[in-house]
């Protein structure tokens, strides 16, 4: 009579372990795409504090002919805010999506004496998994973050 139950208690084991399996097959791909999500989160935080610094840090004399969006305050900005997802090994396979340079809730940022600049940043990152697509999730998360820094001088 032991070995039935020894048996049954087996076969109840396997049963358990493909059901967990299985469930653990699904869950893994979200936990790690979630996890993915946060680094490249704390990655856009801080390069656009950085870039947000950096503009910062310009003279009044560089603000006066800043109003275009090709200026050389603004392009060495866009450098820091790309070499920095560069250097975080985000940037090749998520590329920068958009960015923005607001000076006073002014987006010329020219002119007049700026009291804050606030940076913009954001990426689209691609679904890597299909088990994701299938569940109806979108193919590409946005994620986007913004940086508020008052101008020094």
């Amino acid at each position: 009579m032991p070995s039935i139950f020894r048996r049954r208690a087996r076969g109840i084991a396997r049963i358990e372990l493909a059901l967990i399996l299985a469930f653990m097959a699904f869950l893994l791909p979200v936990i790690f795409s979630i996890g993915r999500l946060f680094y490249v989160y704390a990655v856009l935080k801080q390069t656009a504090t950085a870039a947000a610094a950096s503009l910062a840090a310009v003279p009044p004399g560089e603000w006066a002919g800043s109003a275009a969006f090709n200026s050389p305050m603004k392009l060495r900005a866009l450098q820091l805010i790309e070499q920095s997802l560069l250097d975080a090994n985000v940037a090749p396979a998520i590329p920068l999506l958009e960015y923005d340079f607001d000076c006073n809730g002014n987006l010329l940022c020219g002119g007049d004496r700026q009291d804050t600049v606030t940076v913009t940043v954001g990426v689209a990152i691609p679904n890597g998994y299909n088990i994701m697509t299938e569940l109806g999730m979108s193919s590409n998360m946005t994620i986007q973050t913004s940086v508020t820094v008052p101008y020094n001088h």
